[in-house]
């Protein structure tokens, strides 16, 4: 019976939250002069813009580097090999922006 119960908070829970989350995408264009939003596979508890931004020469763009830092829970360890000393599991994510 708890089980269940747990269940059905968890599931409230969870659609509040991604109605929040519609909420708050509806509003961005009032909020933010711009929002670029990408699905991770977990969540990011930390973030970190680094620095020399490049600018291409020819180019209407700059590139920026932001690195994540990833909570799994010990689900995933893709990421850092405690026995190796390695890191792993990056990502490259694109997003092209106009603007007027």
């Amino acid at each position: 019976m708890a089980d269940k119960e747990a269940a059905f908070d968890d599931a409230v829970e969870e659609r509040v939250i991604h109605k929040e989350y519609k909420i708050w995408k509806k509003n961005t264009p009032f909020l933010y002069d711009l929002v670029m939003t990408q699905a991770l596979e977990w969540p990011s508890l930390t973030a970190q813009w680094l620095p020399g931004v490049t600018r291409p020469e020819g180019k209407d763009f700059s590139i920026h580097r932001l690195v994540l830092g990833m909570l799994t829970l010990d689900c995933d360890a893709s990421y850092y090999d405690s026995e190796k000393g390695e890191f792993g599991g990056f990502h490259s994510v694109s997003g092209k922006l106009k603007r007027n």
